[in-house]
């Protein structure tokens, strides 16, 4: 019999002020993004979510979190000269943000809602469309409306139109004065410093054009196409407007002449035609209107390319980015109008930058090398879209090719990168881990350099915990969730997709690691699973390789596919060491509920349609396959008892079926052993608790032999075996495993946790103790502080709380409130690490990490005045680039050319108030000239006191007012001294600045010789 120390207190080392609530870090993205907002000088990248936050990401570790507007949008965003933060949000407040001190430096309300908003990298002035069809200017480094604004342009132009709010607007890209605003129905080109439009663009298409419109009854009549978007050619010399119907005009900048018209698919869709015939399967579904376009150069601002989102035809399954590449743009003073057209309708090259599945992209941004001109669209490197479910895809540009997310951006955008659909933590040990990370290869540069992290709280724990994440597009990405510890912040990841030879149908949906034998198995929508291993790539022959397919296979008896499949032969051949893909488990029983990689070569899967599916992993052969439902009541139940079709019946007829929901491997003596076993725990939606032993049979195979059942109340959601001697779990170990031939008995014990109920059961059935909850418990699990005495049973409930119970009493010691961010629609996707750690899951794509012993841990504190130090964003070492001008050509041939002063002069109007900066370095010079001619007038006073007492001493003053008019003239002289010396030193301010200026105008002068002498003279 087994002898064991009955009612033994595992947890009587604690107290409830042995635990407190340490909050760590925060991992993913609240809400969807709906806007970005990149700055290539500092390399940050601010996202605005549609729950009112914005987070600003730098380099590995920095990451900064502003709570704006609860519940409302962020709907603009503009980073201005680097170091402002620009929003506007739901409640259509314009809100001004320092990167540097990372404050709210001020907040504006428009009396009209913002529709619109432009900016320049290099201007303190913010440009703000309003609904009313107004355009004013917030002066974002003052903090205040400006006196400036432009009237409703499209008023002035076209009179009877009907009233239209400012859709869009952007700066010329070299003559900032020039301002190019959007309405419904025309573009507006406008000077500032002439206060005149100086053109109107209105797309018409006249009766018999195509125009954007599929269907040719819409052909017949003349239509002017709503108006969405534009943009300027990166010279200034053309210019670019997107409309509803999916065309596109492009236009002459200085004279308004339409050059070409089209489509994404067709060119001169302006001008009548006889007949257009069109595809009678998308002639009745309209063409998706062109919601941004962005019109992009390489380092030479002439060599250009346009990218557009929307405009395809809405029949199309599969949507994404049109990239078209011109070229070199002709030179427009020796090119005629036709031939300027002619290029835009014949592009170097052109295709289209897939998105995933069953998304649209709504609006991207462009992630450029180091200049922020150019709209931002100046040398680029990727682009980032938003997609319409809230989701990011970056795209590798020019090339089209999806970027290695896991490699350039930090993880919480890697959360979103598609959308994250599984979830799990794992431990594995540290120096494992570490070699783990050593075994990736040189991957790219991180796409973000920016800022630089707060010192982080050192952890030094033996195990790390891994966050496994799994995507809707096939993708796993394993992370380390102990920030600052590791000096190498990479992500590992693996992909489905390529293991399973297809690109659709490849959704994660659930993610079971073990980290001492590096094996990861990952389960499809679908009802596939994948097994990977970590190790290193060895080549393998062909016959080798068919005699394993051969062996390896198990086909089941009617001719269907094999229920594993083995898959080494799909690993990629660059890949020299990683998880590599073994095998594909598809005994098709429905999607797969629950999985169970275990540490000891064993994998359990639970299915849809109530299979329980048991791998040994060593011989990678199939070792169980048995329905659940009903296991230990009806002992009739034969092999493969129902087929897929036989569930549905099933299910037809009112029947509920019993599913597995959790799965545990442990390494116990049953009750009633005198040795101990692999064991295998299965909780059920219907609330058994199933008992399987892993027996070993000749051959060096095993089996599964089912011991007993357990009837509990509400659906089992976990199963967590524990050592009832020494008080550590008793999950199944390769350490212990490789005991149990010695006869080791390990008295062992299962918590069977439900919503209602959790029980301290001596398996196969005999209760121990239980505790019956008054809160709905989520998620559970074990924790320890140290070996022995301090082993707790650690519950999430639905109400907000983290309780704590004693082992194997079930004695509550203490609850914790996270109720600040509770949300109990993703609690239920929280994870109980044994070191203590909760990654409490707060939102869709969003989590929050907590220690349970933080009172008890000594962690390093890193709070100011209690507050967390957040990550240092702005470097002040990093300076912008001048920005681009106008030529001198076009100075010469008349183009208006204003300085910044001049436009500051312009918009902020003469009683602009002075910065802070500025305020503070005037006090600055002022304090240092009070220094200098205090130190002047100490200097001087030593020489002449010095004078002073030898004639004092040689002669008596005539009276005693001479000694007066003496010193008082000794101050004078003084003071005449300095203001000399200031006067000079204006003096040599103004010859300097006069000089720059004759020399500008002298190689102004020359220039312009040079250029008539080689025209006309040579």
């Amino acid at each position: 019999m087994l002898k064991h120390k009955s009612g033994r207190d595992l947890s009587s080392g604690l107290t409830s002020q042995a635990f407190g609530l340490e909050d760590i870090a925060r991992f993913g993205i609240k809400g969807g993004i709906s806007v970005l907002a990149f700055d290539p000088v500092q390399s940050l990248l601010a996202a605005g979510t549609d729950t009112g936050r914005v987070y600003v990401f730098g380099q590995p570790g920095v990451e900064v979190e502003f709570d704006l507007c609860p519940g409302k949008p962020i709907i603009h965003m503009r980073i201005v000269k680097s170091i402002y933060l620009v929003t506007v949000d739901g409640n259509n407040a314009v809100t001004v943000l320092s990167l540097d001190t990372k404050d709210v430096l001020s907040v504006f309300t428009p009396n009209s809602p913002t529709t619109a908003m432009e900016s320049d990298p290099s201007l303190d002035w913010l440009f703000l469309g309003l609904e009313n069809g107004l355009t004013i200017v917030y002066d974002v480094d003052r903090g205040a409306k400006t006196p400036y604004r432009i009237g409703n342009l499209q008023k002035t132009a076209l009179p009877k139109a009907p009233m239209s709010s400012v859709l869009f607007l952007a700066l010329h890209p070299r003559s900032f004065h020039v301002i190019l605003v959007g309405y419904e129905n025309c573009a507006v080109v406008y000077s500032m410093v002439d206060e005149n439009i100086l053109l109107v663009l209105q797309y018409e298409v006249p009766p018999g054009a195509p125009g954007g419109d599929l269907h040719p009854s819409q052909h017949t009549r003349s239509r002017f196409p709503p108006l969405t978007t534009g943009a300027w050619h990166p010279n200034g010399h053309h210019i670019v407007t997107a409309y509803e119907d999916g065309s596109f005009v492009f236009w002459d900048a200085n004279e308004g002449v339409l050059l070409q018209a089209r489509t994404i698919e067709d060119t001169e869709v302006n001008i009548p035609r006889r007949s257009y015939v069109n595809s009678s399967d998308i002639a009745n579904i309209p063409r998706e209107p062109i919601y941004r376009i962005a019109w992009c150069c390489t380092t030479n601002p002439e060599d250009t390319s346009l990218l557009i989102a929307g405009g395809e035809p809405g029949s199309l399954p599969l949507k994404g980015i049109t990239y078209m590449d011109f070229g070199p743009t002709p030179v427009v003073r020796i090119t005629s109008y036709q031939a300027q057209g002619d290029h835009y309708s014949q592009p170097r090259r052109q295709r289209i930058y897939p998105v995933p599945l069953g998304a649209d992209p709504v609006d991207f941004i462009m992630i450029a090398r180091t200049s922020p001109y150019y709209a931002g669209n100046h040398d680029p490197v990727a682009l980032v879209a938003i997609l319409s479910s809230g989701e990011l895809y970056s795209i590798e540009y020019p090339s089209g090719g999806a970027l290695p997310v896991a490699s350039m951006f930090p993880p919480s955008l890697c959360w979103i990168q598609p959308r994250m659909t599984a979830f799990t933590v794992a431990s594995v040990r540290r120096e494992q881990w570490i070699g783990m990370m050593a075994s990736k290869k040189k991957q790219p540069d991180m796409m973000l350099t920016g800022g630089a992290p707060a010192r982080s709280r050192l952890r030094k724990f033996d195990t790390r915990n891994i966050v496994i994440t799994g995507h809707s597009d096939g993708w796993v990405r394993l992370w380390d969730v102990s920030h600052g510890e590791l000096e190498d912040s990479q992500i590992l990841d693996l992909s489905i997709a390529d293991a399973l030879d297809r690109s659709v149908d490849v959704r994660v949906s659930a993610i079971s690691f073990a980290g001492r034998m590096g094996e990861i198995s990952v389960a499809c929508e679908t009802g596939e699973l994948v097994y990977f291993k970590f190790g290193l790539n060895k080549p393998t022959s062909p016959e080798e390789l068919k005699m394993r397919l051969d062996a390896l296979r198990i086909a089941e008896q009617d001719g269907r596919p094999p229920m594993i499949q083995h898959i080494s032969g799909r690993i990629n051949p660059q890949t020299q060491e990683g998880f590599l893909p073994v095998f594909v488990l598809s005994p098709q029983r429905g999607p797969i509920t629950a999985v169970k990689n275990s540490d000891i070569g064993f994998l359990a899967v639970g299915y849809q349609f109530g299979t329980l599916a048991v791998v040994e992993l060593r011989s990678m052969s199939l070792i169980y396959l048995e329905d659940v439902n009903g296991l230990g009541i009806d002992t009739s139940n034969k092999k493969f008892p129902f087929r897929p079709d036989d569930r549905s019946s099933t299910q037809s007829q009112g029947v509920q079926l019993e599913i597995p929901l959790s799965l545990e491997f442990s390494l116990m003596a049953l009750e009633g052993d005198g040795f101990s076993s692999i064991v295998l725990s299965v909780g059920t939606n219907l609330g058994r608790l199933l008992t399987l032993r892993i027996i070993p049979v000749r051959g060096g195979a095993h089996a599964v032999q089912f011991v007993g059942a357990l009837q509990m109340k509400g659906k089992v959601i976990a199963t967590i075996p524990f050592d009832t001697e020494y008080g550590v779990p008793a999950a199944a170990s390769p350490t212990i495993l490789q005991k149990l031939p010695q006869g080791i008995v390990i008295s062992g014990a299962l918590i069977s946790v439900t919503p209602d109920e959790a029980r301290v059961i001596r398996l196969p059935k005999s209760k121990m103790t239980s505790k019956s909850f008054d809160d709905k418990v989520l998620v559970a699990g074990l924790s320890l502080l140290r070996q022995g005495d301090t082993l707790v049973l650690v519950c999430l409930t639905a109400s907000g709380f983290i309780r704590i119970y004693s082992l194997p009493s079930l004695r509550e010691i203490t609850s914790l409130s996270t109720q600040k961010f509770h949300d109990v629609r993703y609690t239920s996707r929280s994870i109980v690490s044994l070191n203590g750690d909760v990654l409490l899951g707060i939102g869709k794509n969003e989590s929050t990490l907590f220690n349970i012993w933080g009172k008890a841990m000594a962690v390093k504190a890193t709070e100011k005045n209690g507050e967390r130090i957040a990550d240092s964003l702005y470097d002040v070492m990093q300076k912008l680039p001048p920005r681009p001008a106008i030529s001198t050509m076009q100075w010469m041939s008349g183009k208006k050319y204003i300085t910044v002063e001049e436009f500051d002069l312009l918009i902020g109007g003469p009683h602009r108030p002075k910065s802070k900066r500025m305020v503070e370095e005037e006090r600055a010079r002022r304090e240092q000239q009070r220094l200098a001619a205090t130190q002047m007038i100490h200097s001087t006073s030593q020489s002449s006191s010095s004078s002073s007492r030898s004639s004092y001493f040689g002669r008596r003053p005539n009276n005693a007012f001479s000694g007066m008019a003496d010193e008082a003239n000794e101050r004078g002289e003084r003071l005449g001294f300095m203001q000399s010396q200031f006067s000079k030193l204006e003096d040599a301010s103004h010859e300097y600045v006069k000089s720059i200026s004759d020399f500008i105008e002298d190689q102004k002068r020359t220039a312009a010789t040079s250029y008539f002498k080689s025209k006309f003279l040579g």
